[in-house]
């Protein structure tokens, strides 16, 4: 059996029994304490448990999976576990393997609250279901799971891919974004690098929807931090952690045979996706806050690389993106805008902060999203 170590946030802060804190109960995301809740040390033994069982049959199927090697229990020297932070569904655990002088990392969600365990078996069916229908990357791939002694599944760690949120910077009115590095202060990215982040986000939920049965990829929320960014250089990569849905917007899946419905559906999950890709909370925690117009163009530009591929993987003629670009123009800006009343109000009806500044903002970005389709080319 290869050797465990416990840590939280880092390897500065080991945790074993004697810790002041292995005893005490996890908290939730805001601190609190859940009525439910495992402690910290019953939370780090599951997870050593999972790790190990049968062999280190769960680390070894992930490995082989990885390196592309048959890999046993003898050749694991060491596991490392972190605790990684207080989610709202999940407390993930970074897993660091150190197999065949090299180390490896994965996740392991542990859904120690009650709206994890509502969502993880919906969650790993969905990130499985798009792993074969969407084979390039964009999200994590899940190597195993169980449900005791508490729900969790092994899956893929995104290693040097960091949480985003919007921020305010010293003398900028409109928000920047900032990647959460580890790095004090936090890496404050460029307009540039921001526009290829928006457009990479937006293609990845664009291209997972499938215009035919409408079935997509929610809920997500950037103030969740359900897209993660590496920065290097110039150069921006995005990756999308969780699928907590995925689903007909309807409520179930339907099959969708009239033209015109298919590209009503289709405007539909647009204007959501571009309102949505806009909201963020400060610095993830603070106040609702609205990206700054500069978005828009790439957003549409994602979403547009995203329907090719998506209709291409449907079966749809090569126009289609054409098609639905005509349609789109053809509605005006003043029909797009009480369609996006009537969607947004039954879309984000109960969440106050998020209402009041859609509504404060939405006419100029519809005229925004009209004004870029209307300059969109298929290149």
């Amino acid at each position: 059996m290869p050797i465990i170590h416990f840590f939280l946030a880092d390897t500065d802060h080991p945790m074993d029994s004697g810790h002041s804190l292995w005893g005490e109960p996890l908290p939730d995301r805001n601190g609190r304490e859940f009525s439910t809740s495992l402690t910290y040390g019953e939370y780090f033994d599951a997870v050593a448990g999972f790790c190990v069982c049968n062999a280190c049959r769960p680390i070894c199927r992930a490995l082989e999976q990885r390196l592309q090697r048959p890999i046993a229990e003898s050749d694991i020297a060491r596991l490392d576990i972190f605790l990684e932070k207080h989610g709202a569904f999940y407390h993930p655990a970074r897993v660091s393997v150190s197999v065949l002088d090299r180390a490896l990392s994965f996740v392991i969600n542990v859904a120690a609250s009650a709206d994890g365990r509502r969502t993880i078996e919906r969650e790993t069916a969905a990130l499985n279901r798009l792993g074969q229908q969407r084979p390039f990357g964009w999200l994590p791939r899940v190597y195993g799971n169980t449900c005791e002694p508490v729900p969790m599944f092994l899956a893929d760690w995104f290693d040097g891919y960091h949480e985003f949120h919007l921020t305010v910077a010293d003398g900028k009115q409109d928000p920047s974004i900032v990647v959460w590095d580890g790095a004090d202060p936090p890496c404050l990215i460029s307009e540039e690098q921001s526009a290829s982040l928006y457009r990479q986000a937006s293609m990845i939920l664009t291209a997972c929807y499938d215009p035919v049965s409408t079935e997509q990829i929610f809920p997500w929320h950037h103030a969740a931090g359900d897209f993660v960014a590496r920065v290097k250089g110039d150069a921006v990569d995005v990756k999308l952690i969780t699928v907590r849905g995925y689903a007909s917007m309807f409520g179930e899946e339907t099959e969708t045979a009239d033209e015109r419905a298919l590209l009503d559906n289709l405007v539909v999950f647009f204007i959501h996706l571009s309102v949505r890709m806009r909201l963020d909370r400060i610095d993830g925690v603070s106040q609702i806050a609205w990206a700054p117009d500069t978005c828009v163009a790439p957003i549409v530009d994602g979403f547009f690389k995203g329907l090719d591929l998506t209709g291409r993987l449907s079966g749809l003629p090569d126009a289609f993106p054409s098609l639905f670009q005509a349609y789109f123009g053809h509605h005006g800006k003043e029909r797009i805008v009480k369609m996006a009343r009537q969607l947004l109000n039954s879309a984000f009806g109960r969440q106050r902060e998020e209402t009041q500044i859609i509504d404060s903002e939405l006419e100029r970005h519809v005229q925004d999203l009209c004004r870029c389709i209307g300059r969109w080319e298929n290149n």
